[in-house]
């Protein structure tokens, strides 16, 4: 017996609307249902582990490490160790920072207190940004 042409109509909108359902939206991914709300630690910067040279400072400023800690709200705090070297003179400090975040699947967007955007993509253990002089990759913690 051949399927009624109301039949196949029928199966291929279920099928249509399962499929629609799984293609998201323009808003952001929930980071609680991805499990990225957590603390992320600097594993290198331009390729290459820390410490890390910020070009076009003087005196000299090398990140020493860095944590963002994404919250569920969408929010993030940052904190860099870092250390000002001039001459034979080095001086440690604490360089607080924040922002707020968007993902979208596995793209994520980073827009700084001062303005400054980073995006990049995050899973589960990795998350890669792309500022404009540097491009930096994060542990889950």
């Amino acid at each position: 017996m051949l399927p009624t042409r109301r039949t196949l109509i029928a199966a291929m909108c279920t099928v249509a609307s399962v499929l629609l359902a799984g293609c998201g939206s323009d808003h952001g991914t929930d980071p609680a249902q991805l499990g990225i709300a957590s603390s992320w630690n600097l594993a290198t910067a331009n390729g290459a582990p820390l410490p890390f040279t910020v070009p076009g400072f003087n005196p000299r400023l090398d990140v020493l490490s860095d944590k963002l800690v994404l919250l569920t709200n969408g929010t993030f705090t940052e904190s860099t160790q870092a250390q000002t070297v001039s001459g034979t003179t080095v001086t440690p400090q604490t360089i607080p920072d924040g922002g707020t975040y968007t993902v979208t699947g596995t793209s994520a967007t980073f827009v700084f207190n001062d303005g400054t955007v980073g995006v990049g993509t995050i899973t589960a253990t990795t998350l890669s940004m792309t500022l404009p002089t540097v491009a930096l990759v994060y542990q889950k913690q």
